[in-house]
C-alpha cells in the first residue's frame, strides 16, 4: 500500500540509528492535500497502539485538529515531565490553546536533569509567550554553562 511506504518514510523505526538528525517536513511539505489526509489518518491510528513523539511533533507540523482529541488524552495521561512538554507545545502548535503553557511551565518546573531542561527550553519557545520566556530567561546567567548558554540561544541571544 502506497501510504503506509509513506508514513514509513516520514515516520522511520524509533532508534538512535533511524532518527538521530532525521527531519521529515521536507517530505510532509511535498505531499498533496489528499496524501496529507490519508497521512494525517494514519498517524492518529499509530498514536492509538504506541506514544511516539515523532508522531505527536509531526501532527502539530501538520496542524492536525483532527489529532486534538489523541494528544489531549496522551497529555491527561502522561506523568512524565518532559513528554509533558513536548505535547502540550504540540497542542498549542495547532490550536494556540492558551492552558498549554500552564501546563508546560509546571512540567518544565518538575525536571531535575539538566539536558532535559535544555531540551526543554527549545520547547517552551515555541509558545512565543513572555511567561515561558521569562522562564527560559532565569537560566541565562545559570552557573552551569550548558544551562546558561542554551537558555541564551533559545531566546535568540
Amino acid at each position: 500500500m502506497k501510504i503506509m511506504k509513506l508514513v514509513a518514510k516520514i515516520i522511520p523505526p524509533d532508534n538512535y540509528q533511524h532518527r538521530n538528525g532525521f527531519t521529515n517536513t521536507e517530505l510532509i511539505n511535498r505531499l498533496t492535500k489528499h496524501e496529507k489526509e490519508l497521512v494525517e489518518n494514519e498517524l492518529i491510528k499509530m498514536l492509538l497502539d504506541k506514544t511516539d513523539l515523532m508522531i505527536v511533533e509531526t501532527l502539530a507540523y501538520m496542524k492536525s485538529e483532527k489529532s486534538l482529541f489523541i494528544l489531549n488524552n496522551l497529555l491527561e495521561q502522561c506523568s512524565d515531565d518532559m513528554i509533558k512538554i513536548i505535547i502540550s507545545s504540540s497542542i498549542f502548535e495547532i490550536n494556540k490553546d492558551e492552558n498549554m503553557i500552564c501546563i508546560s511551565i509546571n512540567a518544565f518546573k518538575g525536571l531535575d536533569d539538566m539536558y532535559q531542561k535544555i531540551s526543554a527550553f527549545y520547547y517552551l519557545r515555541k509558545f512565543d509567550n513572555t511567561n515561558t520566556d521569562n522562564l527560559i530567561e532565569e537560566y541565562t546567567n545559570h552557573s552551569e554553562y550548558l544551562l546558561s548558554y542554551n537558555a541564551k540561544k533559545a531566546l535568540n541571544k
